[in-house]
Formats: structure tokens, sequence, C-alpha cells
């Protein structure tokens, strides 16, 4: 089984070890998190370019989170709250050290959100550990809940993703390709193209999904692991996770996002059960 571990130790006597969660197995790929002792993260992160007026209006997406080191550090991975004490983001987050996660906050610093000690971290059984990010797929489990909504995650039938939907991916972007990244949540308008069309440019699996931009806009990474949604009148849908892309200056490339239904099933085992180290 692989695992992208975040190498962190368990501190607290009250965290002690029990039995395995549902889909752990072994243990190999569950990791009990310290709150302590913090260290710098290495994670890179590629930037969006985004048109004019793309600025998020306070006080909604509150489900977008950032990970960090501390209170003062900067985020260097997104997740997104999938339930009150759940996070879902991606295996290169999990290689850094997350101790905190701001939630509900406007600000690239986390200034206004929820600060949530990260307590423990679950891992698809089939992660993959190369560069293409096949079921990248990560559950964390924060200390206490977390007051804001969570967002539904898409079904896994596929009924929530259709070839040609423009959809929203979310994060804190580069606005003019110099790589000077927003202070306000960002969006950019996406268009989904099928994995065939995708394939001609890189591999993809059934655990991808791709897009390319919507009308003049150029469109890269953005905030790893940084949300990707369909806006419905009775609330958004987690459809993706941003994976990976080209540079930003190379206009017509495809970008990559984990594709939710694929995991779902897992996911929804983890959340559900007793996922986590007691």
């Amino acid at each position: 089984m692989k695992f992208v571990s975040a190498f962190l130790a368990i501190v607290s006597a009250t965290m002690a070890v029990g039995s395995l969660p549902a889909g752990a197995q072994d243990g190999s790929n569950y990791t009990n998190v310290s709150v302590n002792d913090p260290s710098p993260s290495n994670i890179s992160r590629n930037a969006i370019e985004t048109s004019a007026n793309s600025t998020v209006p306070k006080g909604t997406k509150m489900y977008v989170t950032t990970l960090r080191v501390n209170a003062t550090s900067n985020n260097f991975c997104a997740a997104t709250l999938i339930t009150p004490k759940h996070l879902l983001t991606g295996g290169a987050c999990v290689g850094a050290d997350i101790r905190l996660a701001s939630i509900g906050s406007h600000y690239k610093n986390g200034k206004g959100g929820e600060q949530m000690k990260v307590v423990a971290i679950l891992s698809h059984p089939n992660i993959s550990e190369n560069s293409q990010y096949s079921y990248d797929f990560v559950v964390l489990e924060l200390q206490k809940p977390s007051s804001f909504k969570p967002i539904p995650l898409a079904g896994v039938d596929e009924s929530d993703i259709k070839v040609g939907d423009v959809v929203t991916k979310l994060g804190w972007y580069n606005t003019g390709g110099e790589g000077q990244d927003a202070y306000e949540l960002q969006r950019a308008d996406v268009q989904l193209i099928s994995n065939e069309e995708c394939s001609k440019q890189t591999f993809v699996d059934e655990s991808m999904m791709c897009s390319r931009p919507v009308g003049n806009q150029s469109s890269c990474t953005g905030d790893y692991r940084g949300p990707l949604i369909v806006e419905r009148p009775e609330g958004d849908v987690l459809v993706g996770m941003v994976s990976w892309g080209a540079d930003c200056r190379k206009r017509g490339y495809p970008s990559y996002y984990s594709r939710i239904p694929v995991g779902r099933n897992w996911i929804d085992s983890i959340v559900r059960g007793e996922c986590f180290h007691k």
C-alpha cells in the first residue's frame, strides 16, 4: 500500500492508539499529527492567471480552507471542508508539516477564519507516489468541528460532471502571471473536457479529469488541491480538486484535477466510520 506520509508523531497521551480506522488496514496510510514543534514546508505551488473582477464575494465559499504550519505561516496548500470535522486535500500536501487549517477565511493569511488543529491524516489506499497524482485523495481530521457549512460531494454516478460544462476553481491565485498571489479569494471559470481529449497532451486515468480555459483566460494549476465546483441554485457541489497543469504562459494546455466521483465511496467510508485513532 502506498502512503504519502506526513512524517509526524503523536504527542498527546489522550490520543493513544486504538483500533485502526476503516481503510487503514496495516496503518501504513494513516498518520497521527502532532500540533506542536512546527517546521517549514517545502511544498511548491503554481499560480493561476485570472480575469478581472474574479474576486469571490466575502462571506461566500466558506468551505475553502488553507493548510499551514502555524497561525503566522504562509499557506502551502488548499483543502475543502467536506464534513464539520473533515477536510479533503491531496498527497503532496501531507508531505509537508500540516499543523493548522484556516477555514472560512476570505483572505490568504487566514484572517477572520477558524484556526483548527489537524490531528490525523488518512490517504487513499491506491494513491500514487509518481508525478501523475493518481487516486490523489487525502482526508484530514480536525481536532473539533467547524461551524462553517461543508460542501457536498459529487455523486458516484457522475451526474454532476458533464463534458462541456463550465465549472469554477477557487483559490488565492496569481492575478498577474508574475508570482504575486491575490490577498482575497479568487475564482476562475474553466470548461470540462473529456479524458480522451486530455490524454492527447499527457497520461490521465479514471481518477483524473481535465479542463481548458474559458474565453481568453489563461488557466494553470492554481492552489494545489483547491476546490473545483459546480454552482447550483441549491448550493455548490465539489466535483474535483486542483492537481497539476501547464505553466500559465502556455495557452491551450489543459489543467488536471482529482475526480471526486471516483473517490466518493472511499471518502464516505472514512468520514462515516471510526476513521481515526482515538
